[in-house]
């Protein structure tokens, strides 16, 4: 893209935001660190993000790769806010200008999550007895949309996630774990976000359903969504990402302190 050779310091011009970014820059962290306590282990500390940058402009999906416990969710929770970084800085592009959501009002984040950055996690977590439809349906109808213009949305993403019409009426808490993981996916991208952030999309899918879990996202990226995700699909990884940023696990040091091997609490 042209634009990427288009830099921009903020600092320059007395404007807030991350410095050296091109103007379809979406994501920029700078300097990420996120350390957990685990105050049930006698406050043990485990350090798992040091020092990370990170930039992922519009259209481009990228895989976060690493062993496991390097930090890859961790990483990805932080982009979503749902983790409190340690330090530095999660600088996000909502309606035009950059907010860093780790320094953000809890206001401010709400705003964010409901028009700017879209989250599809592992397991569907939502209020129970809701219609699969609506609990779709619902992060349109957070941004001001119809209920009808709502449904009608939600109702041709089940279509194609191939979740059967006489499900969608029924609340999902006794569906299927690969439906409930499509229900997941169609809430995730029913509010076309420019920013998507989606942890291991497919795991509960059959070839078929992960097929079209895959067109949707690559569609979302094409249309100039930002995609940060985790795929321990290889297949589906190749098929998604336009590049991967690999998170190295922290060496452990002698002055580090760690819980014993059957310490519980924390989550990677």
């Amino acid at each position: 893209m042209n634009s990427a050779l288009i830099t921009h310091d903020p600092s320059a011009s007395g404007l807030s935001g991350p410095a050296n970014v091109t103007d379809t820059t979406a994501i920029a962290v700078r300097d990420l660190s996120k350390t957990f306590t685990l105050y049930t282990q006698g406050g043990a500390q485990l350090h798992v993000l040091e020092a990370v940058d990170l930039d992922v402009v519009a259209g481009e999906c990228v895989a976060l790769s690493g062993p496991s416990g390097a930090g890859k969710s961790t990483l990805l929770r932080c982009l979503a806010a749902n983790y409190q970084p340690t330090a530095g800085e999660v600088w996000v592009r909502h309606r035009d200008a950059f907010t860093d959501i780790v320094t953000a009002e809890p206001s401010a984040i709400i705003e964010i999550r409901r028009h700017t950055v879209g989250w599809v996690s592992q397991f569907l977590r939502v209020i129970p007895r809701v219609p699969a439809i609506d609990i779709v349906g619902e992060p349109i109808v957070a941004q001001g949309r119809s209920l009808e213009e709502a449904r009608d949305a939600a109702a041709e993403l089940l279509r194609r996630l191939n979740v059967p019409e006489r499900l969608w009426a029924l609340a999902p808490a006794t569906f299927s774990g690969g439906e409930q993981q499509r229900v997941n996916v169609a809430r995730g991208l029913a509010a076309r976000h420019r920013i998507l952030l989606v942890d291991e999309p497919t795991a509960s899918l059959d070839e078929a359903n992960r097929d079209v879990v895959v067109e949707l996202l690559a569609e979302a990226r094409n249309a100039g969504a930002a995609i940060v995700g985790i795929f321990h699909d290889p297949a589906v990884r190749e098929r998604v990402a336009t590049r991967v940023f690999t998170v190295d696990p922290i060496p452990v040091s002698a002055s580090d302190s760690v819980p014993s091997p059957d310490a519980k609490g924390s989550h990677r």
